[in-house]
C-alpha cells in the first residue's frame, strides 16, 4: 500500500504543482482588461469634460453679436429753425438717430442763437449731433456755437461745394485742434473741378453726396453704401470708404426740411 501510494502521489506532484502555479498569472491580465474596457466604452459615456471646445479653439469662434458689414443709420441735416422738442422726438421713433446742423449765422462766421436750444433738444431726444457750416473756413465758429455740447459732436463737416473756399490742411487741423472730428462734405460732380481732383484729404472721412436715385421716405431703409460708391479724390476705395452719404434733398419731415442722408452706424461714437 505504502508502495503504492507514494507512487501515486509522485504521478500526482505535477498536477499539483500546476495547481499552484497558475493563479500568479491573473493579475497581469488584469491591466490590459482595464484598458480594453477603457477603449470599448461608447462615446456617450465620454466625461463631460472630454466635450469641452478647447480654449484656443473657443477665442477663434466669431462674434456671434457683430454687426453685419453694411450696418447703417438713418441721419437727417437742416438749416432750419426748430422749436418743437416734440419734433426731436418724433424724428427718432422715425428711426433717424443723427442730427446735424447748421452752427452760424447764414452768411457769416458768427455763432446762431438756435445752435444750443436745438442740439439740447437733439440729445433730450436721445439723438446724436454734429455740425457744419456752409463756409468751410467758419469752422471755428461752427464748433464754438455749440458751446457745451461741443463735446458731444460726432464730427464737424468741412463743406467743399460750388461757392464755399477750397479746403485746407489748416481747417482739418484746426478742427482736430479743438477736439472734434473732421469730416468733408462733397460730392463726385463737385471734388474734381472745385479740388482739382486731388487725393491730399483722402485721410479725412467723406461725407458724400449723390441724390440722383429717386427715393421714397414711406419706404427708406438706411444703406450708406447706397447708390453705389463713386471713386474720386482718393476716396470710395476699399480702405477710404465714405462714412456717409446725402441721398435726398429737401424731404418735408413733420413739417421741417431736411435733406436726408445714411451713414455707417461704426463711425458714429
Amino acid at each position: 500500500m505504502l508502495q503504492i501510494n507514494l507512487v501515486a502521489a509522485l504521478a500526482a506532484l505535477p498536477l499539483l504543482l500546476s495547481l499552484g502555479t497558475a493563479p500568479a498569472a491573473a493579475p497581469a491580465s488584469a491591466p490590459a482588461a482595464a484598458q480594453t474596457a477603457s477603449l470599448a466604452q461608447p462615446a456617450s459615456l465620454q466625461p463631460a469634460a472630454s466635450k469641452k471646445t478647447p480654449p484656443q479653439e473657443a477665442k477663434m469662434q466669431p462674434a456671434k453679436t457683430l454687426p453685419p458689414t453694411n450696418s447703417s443709420v438713418k441721419v437727417v441735416d437742416t438749416t432750419a429753425a426748430i422749436n418743437d422738442p416734440a419734433w426731436f422726438k418724433k424724428a427718432y421713433d422715425d428711426g433717424v438717430r443723427l442730427y446735424v446742423m447748421h452752427s452760424t449765422a447764414w452768411g457769416t462766421c458768427d455763432p446762431w442763437y438756435r445752435t444750443q436750444p436745438q442740439l439740447k433738444m437733439a440729445l433730450d431726444a436721445g439723438l446724436k449731433i454734429a455740425v457744419y457750416t456752409r463756409d468751410a473756413s467758419c469752422w471755428q465758429g461752427g464748433i464754438s456755437a455749440a458751446g457745451p455740447y461741443a463735446a458731444q459732436l460726432q464730427f464737424f463737416a468741412l463743406d467743399v461745394e460750388p461757392g464755399s473756399p477750397p479746403v485746407t490742411r489748416a481747417m482739418v487741423d484746426g478742427v482736430r485742434s479743438m477736439g472734434v472730428r473732421p469730416v468733408i462734405y462733397s460730392g463726385s460732380g463737385m471734388w474734381p473741378d472745385l479740388m482739382n481732383n486731388s487725393t491730399a484729404f483722402s485721410d479725412v472721412p467723406l461725407w458724400d453726396t449723390n441724390t440722383a436715385s429717386p427715393l421714397e421716405y414711406s419706404s427708406w431703409s438706411a444703406d450708406y453704401l447706397a447708390p453705389a460708391p463713386v471713386q474720386y479724390g482718393g476716396w470710395n476705395t476699399a480702405t477710404t470708404m465714405r462714412i456717409g452719404i446725402q441721398q435726398k434733398f429737401e424731404h418735408s419731415l413733420n413739417g421741417v426740411p431736411v435733406d436726408l442722408n445714411s451713414f455707417d452706424a461704426a463711425f458714429l461714437k
